[in-house]
């Protein structure tokens, strides 16, 4: 029963990825459109262009903007590791995912960044309505 709840949670959340990954929801969303009935995942991950951009380790931002296909290409090959020690751009601040990551001090706007609240507004709302969850 958990695990087919959790199932259904994260269902309803790639629904609305499109527009919690934009930067600002009310005037564009996510290009190319996440949509709910793809099954093939060739468009996701460092394959979208904006969804790469907010993947991509902080550190490797600048680099990543200004050679997207090399520096995609390293990831691929493992020549540059994205491990989970390095924090992807969507964990930090700014209008654009990780645009206020700063190397000398890589914990200022850690877990601020804009689609980690919107995720959290999406569970607490999907948690106040889910009978499951409230009891009744």
């Amino acid at each position: 029963m958990i695990n087919h709840t959790r199932s259904e949670d994260a269902s309803r959340l790639k629904s609305r990825m499109g527009s919690y990954a934009a930067p600002n929801p009310d005037k564009d969303v996510v290009r190319p459109p996440i949509t709910d009935n793809s099954k093939s995942r060739a468009q996701m991950g460092f394959n979208h262009v904006q969804l790469g951009k907010m993947l991509c380790p902080a550190k490797y931002l600048a680099d990543y903007i200004k050679d997207l296909h090399g520096m995609k290409s390293k990831f691929d090959s493992g020549s540059l590791k994205v491990t989970a020690a390095l924090w992807p751009t969507y964990l930090y601040s700014g209008n654009i995912a990780g645009e206020d990551f700063d190397s000398e001090d890589i914990l200022e706007g850690l877990f601020r960044g804009y689609l980690l609240e919107r995720v959290r507004l999406f569970f607490i709302q999907l948690y106040r309505t889910t009978p499951i969850y409230t009891g009744y």
